[in-house]
């Protein structure tokens, strides 16, 4: 498969066992994929599958959804301004090769293990907000990750890090027979560049250690994902619709 493809592919995964957990559909129409209700706009709205599908086709695949909204262009060179969007952010499709990784000495007293229970899910949903906004003002419980159903849906691992027995971050495997995605890495401030998110994404590859590993990277996050062997495989774009003003 080609490799934007594949990375698209890997993130249309873990939108719909995301999705899933809350009860909304996720869906693939050829060369778009795209939630087929509101959601928290954590989740993209929609996702090009390839490289080179038309803005307008994005733009359609989300006119039935209200309010602010995120979609990815895969291809990273589709015009969504004329349609209402605006770029937010501009990152890298990254993949690894199936390959064991090389052994990364872990920080003294780090922990990193899949949440179990309903509680664990919860704290992992406080420590992702706070690592990801600085915050968790406004937060709403389960609105992300409600803490039953995500234990329930297969293929989805949530994985939690703590620090002397603190949480301090998060990232998320998302898994098919195909491909593993990884999503969701974070560390909140206090604890950063201690080597935290490469143990968080070392986590995720074991999950799934025959499989290739695709994600879409951050400015800061892309030296780490050097490091672990993934190779930038082509640009994509993330659009950002606002929501109407209030009156």
């Amino acid at each position: 498969m080609d490799p934007v493809a594949l990375a698209a592919r890997g993130e249309s995964v873990w939108h719909r066992l995301g999705l899933a957990a809350l009860g909304v559909g996720w869906v693939e129409r050829s060369d778009v994929a795209g939630r087929t209700e509101p959601a928290s706009p954590v989740f993209l709205a929609a996702l090009s599958l390839r490289a080179g599908v038309p803005a307008a086709r994005l733009a359609r695949a989300v006119e039935d959804l209200e309010g602010e909204l995120a979609v990815r262009d895969a291809g990273g060179t589709e015009d969504l301004g004329p349609f209402g969007f605006v770029i937010q952010a501009r990152e890298p499709w990254m993949l690894r090769e199936p390959a064991p990784p090389a052994p990364v000495p872990a920080p003294a007293g780090l922990e990193v293990a899949r949440c179990r229970t309903p509680a664990e899910v919860e704290l992992f949903e406080r420590t992702s907000v706070e690592a990801f906004t600085g915050t968790t003002a406004g937060w709403v419980p389960g609105s992300i990750h409600p803490p039953g159903a995500s234990l329930r849906v297969g293929g989805l691992s949530l994985l939690l890090a703590r620090l002397h027995g603190r949480p301090v971050g998060t990232a998320i495997a998302a898994v098919d027979d195909t491909v593993l995605n990884v999503a969701g890495v974070a560390v909140v401030e206090p604890a950063r560049r201690r080597g935290i998110g490469t143990q968080l994404t070392l986590a995720c590859l074991a999950a799934a250690p025959t499989l290739p590993a695709v994600l879409s990277s951050s400015e800061d996050g892309h030296p780490l994902y050097r490091g672990l062997a993934f190779r930038d495989v082509g640009p994509s774009a993330l659009w950002w619709r606002p929501g109407p003003r209030a009156t």
